[in-house]
């Protein structure tokens, strides 16, 4: 499931942060700062009664950076790709030590977190699937096929792969624990609620603050996606193997909410696109 995320990851597009800097902070303090935030909170107002790994996956959902989508979704939307590229990369560099940190400080307050173990699971679930794919695509595809076969041939079957061995993942984690599921169905309709005022949130912030910052449309909408399309594969991961229980409800619900909300911003990127064309950037 996570190998074929990792080979799509490119560290040597980090060179061009010094291009976007500022494209670059923005994204990195919306994903690791202000979501995380976000997410303790709407547990806090909303949440406060129900099951503790519940809350913690749900805080852990919004922790977790970028899917391996956001990419995609920003060319869909005539953003620049360039741009969503390295803040895909990066994020998943940043997450290595943002979530063990925010899950101690946010989650630690619903469920008892040890530290060091989270650690080792972020070695597990994202360095050494980062270290093979890699690898894999720079040590053997690469040099075997060339960069140019990689990118139209092969690179395009990587998410949908990761897709489909995510699907086992959530049936075998869901499988797990179903007695306790069936138990607590209302929690789908909390989830779906939640995701829908959530993340349109974390956009609508995101775009915000890139006009305000005197960004074009092509990078705000790539940090509006960059933001906003969280990781389910990494949090699925994290949530079976460190908390179980009912914290895989919400990376195994939230995705097929996910990919409407992200459809939804796609239709809507025109008129995005014009906003930004008809006022241009702030005085």
């Amino acid at each position: 499931m996570l190998v074929p995320i990792m080979m799509g990851i490119a560290i040597r597009e980090l060179k061009q942060i010094a291009t976007d800097k500022k494209v670059i902070l923005i994204a990195v303090l919306i994903n690791f700062v202000l979501s995380p935030v976000v997410a303790y909170l709407w547990a806090e107002l909303f949440f406060a009664s129900l099951d503790p790994k519940f809350i913690a996956g749900w805080i852990l959902k919004l922790t977790v950076p970028c899917s391996g989508m956001m990419v995609a979704w920003t060319g869909l939307s005539g953003g620049k790709t360039e741009t969503a590229l390295i803040v895909q990369v990066l994020s998943f560099l940043v997450a290595i030590a943002a979530i063990p940190f925010w899950l101690t400080v946010l989650a630690g307050k619903f469920v008892v977190i040890d530290f060091w173990f989270m650690a080792q699971q972020i070695f597990w679930i994202i360095i050494l699937p980062m270290i093979v794919g890699i690898g894999a695509r720079e040590g053997l595809i690469i040099p075997r096929y060339g960069k140019e076969v990689f990118n139209q041939d092969i690179k395009p079957f990587l998410p949908p792969l990761a897709s489909i061995a995510m699907v086992f993942v959530i049936f075998i984690a869901v499988s797990g624990e179903s007695e306790l599921i069936l138990q607590n169905l209302n929690l789908f309709w909390i989830l779906a609620a939640s995701v829908f005022i959530v993340y349109p949130l974390l956009f609508l912030i995101s775009i915000f603050v890139a006009r305000k910052s005197g960004l074009s449309y092509e990078y705000a909408i790539a940090i509006g996606f960059g933001t906003t399309a969280k990781n389910h594969g990494i949090t699925l991961a994290l949530t079976a193997t460190t908390f179980g229980g009912l914290s895989v409800l919400p990376p195994s619900v939230v995705p097929m909410f996910q990919v409407l909300l992200m459809l939804g911003i796609w239709k809507l990127s025109p008129w995005v696109k014009r906003y930004f064309e008809k006022h241009g950037p702030p005085a």
